[in-house]
């Protein structure tokens, strides 16, 4: 029961995601919309790991991972969504965005050497089969 409002606190907060992003267009740069929702993420998660104690130090070289990710990974690809969404209607980049969990797994097994697991098989199917992916 607990996974399954999880997964509906998640879909709701990710789904209204695409929403947000649309009215947000043309008030700010797409840079600063980006930067503004990942300094509020940032502010939420430390709070949160404050709250929990949980051990926020790290080597340098950490750091510099995380740094990476970031840029990559998160603030870089979330620009060129928000750059997207500017042409493109909300619905269609959130079903281009979702290719991103196929990415990371096909990704991971070549890159990583991670086994794809069975679990996954039906969330792939799933994604192919209503995204026109074939």
């Amino acid at each position: 029961m607990v996974n399954a409002l999880l997964f509906v606190a998640c879909s709701l907060i990710w789904g209204s995601t695409w929403y947000a992003i649309k009215f947000q267009l043309g008030a700010v740069p797409q840079a600063w919309s980006v930067a503004y929702r990942f300094a509020g993420a940032g502010l939420i998660l430390m709070g949160v790991c404050l709250a929990r104690r949980v051990r926020l130090t790290w080597r340098p070289a950490d750091h510099a991972l995380f740094a990476a990710v970031g840029l990559f990974l998160f603030s870089a690809n979330y620009l060129f969504v928000y750059l997207g969404t500017g042409y493109l209607t909300s619905g269609l980049v959130a079903v281009a965005f979702s290719a991103l969990s196929v990415f990371n797994l096909v990704n991971g097994r070549l890159y990583l050497g991670q086994r794809i697991s069975a679990a996954v098989a039906p969330a792939w199917a799933g994604w192919c089969c209503c995204s026109g992916a074939r």
